[in-house]
């Protein structure tokens, strides 16, 4: 089979990376024990120089579980940096409204839940009434399935009246069907019709396949012709679980073309609907 044309993107001035984390360095930022052999090197300063040196203005930093709920690496690297910050926080359940608004003044925009990295089944009653205290803020839940963990939680989904975004594919697994299972219409069926959106954020992940992953490109773009407003994308930096066999930052953005190919499109992904989501300037 002829490999895909794999074209050179340069960047749209405001584009946003919508999925990277910060870890470390430990010295400065400890890890939660539990998580200490999992969180990789990645601090601040390594963030900033990869989007200096792929073009990329503005950036979501998505508070790793690698240091619990303690967001101080996460606010230090939106301090320090150049770009254009916004936050998704990992909290407790009895965190105060009071503290949710100064993380609102701080650029968060979000909370991140993840039974694939949390270690258990998602608590739905405890989810439901974060939405519901989040919400006045503007805020969004980012939600993290995995291998099609979507299914468990569809009445979750129906139940929730604010937006929420699905990570690294909403968890669709391209070797279970594709396009053509019951996780992908789930997605599509809230991308498209209700409050959802969907990240094509770790690809390299997602995909059984080597660069440049042409089964979760498949899946990537049925999401755009389906809902192209709703699609936002990420590089997962400093894809944790990935290691050494990481792909390129910059051959990741070249992908884009791939699953969106007109020049209108790739503007919504990068610039437009981030920052509606997040509220960019």
């Amino acid at each position: 089979m002829a490999q895909p044309l794999i074209y050179r993107v340069t960047p749209p001035p405001g584009t946003c990376d919508c999925h990277v984390h910060v870890y470390g360095p430990p010295s400065r930022f400890p890890f939660v024990e539990s998580h200490r052999d999992r969180s990789p090197d990645g601090p601040a300063p390594q963030l900033e120089a990869m989007h200096l040196a792929i073009g990329v203005d503005r950036c979501v930093i998505v508070h790793p579980p690698g240091h619990g709920t303690d967001l101080a690496v996460t606010i230090d690297a939106m301090d320090s940096g150049d770009r254009d910050y916004r936050a998704i926080a990992l909290v407790e359940p009895a965190i105060s409204d009071q503290r949710l608004e100064e993380l609102h003044r701080l650029g968060f925009r979000g909370v991140r839940y993840s039974p694939t990295l949390d270690g258990g089944a998602l608590d739905k009653p405890a989810v439901l009434e974060m939405a519901r205290r989040i919400e006045p803020l503007g805020w969004h839940l980012l939600l993290h399935f995995k291998d099609n963990a979507i299914l468990d939680y569809a009445d979750l989904l129906e139940a929730l009246t604010i937006p929420f975004v699905l990570d690294h594919f909403g968890g669709v697994d391209p070797a279970t069907g594709g396009t053509d299972q019951d996780s992908f219409r789930l997605v599509a069926k809230h991308v498209s019709g209700g409050n959802g959106w969907i990240k094509t954020s770790a690809i390299e992940k997602i995909s059984h396949q080597s660069y440049p992953f042409e089964d979760a490109i498949e899946i990537a773009a049925a999401f755009v012709s389906l809902t192209p407003d709703r699609v936002i994308w990420g590089t997962d930096w400093p894809h944790p679980g990935v290691g050494e066999k990481a792909t390129d930052d910059d051959d990741l953005l070249n992908l884009i073309p791939l699953y969106a190919p007109d020049a209108k499109t790739q503007r919504k992904i990068l610039v437009d609907n981030p920052a509606q989501l997040y509220g960019f300037d």
